[in-house]
């Protein structure tokens, strides 16, 4: 459950950002808009990484989704 809700936390901050920059771009705001391209970079250089280290790990998380089955 914890998994499901933290997913979903992330594809609504990432809606959000995208839909901030694509309203700023209507708006005219290329500056603006653009600024967001940093934080998303960011953001998926983060769970990039954080995917590695659960595969180089041993896969913790296969081993918790398979404890609810």
């Amino acid at each position: 459950m914890m998994r499901r809700t933290s997913a979903a936390v992330q594809i609504l901050i990432i809606l959000i950002v995208i839909g901030y920059g694509t309203y700023h771009l209507f708006l005219g705001n290329f500056e603006v808009s653009m600024s967001t391209l940093p934080f998303l970079v960011a953001y998926y250089l983060f769970v990039v990484v954080r995917q590695r280290k659960n595969k180089e790990s041993g896969g913790e998380d296969s081993s918790e989704s398979d404890e609810g089955r």
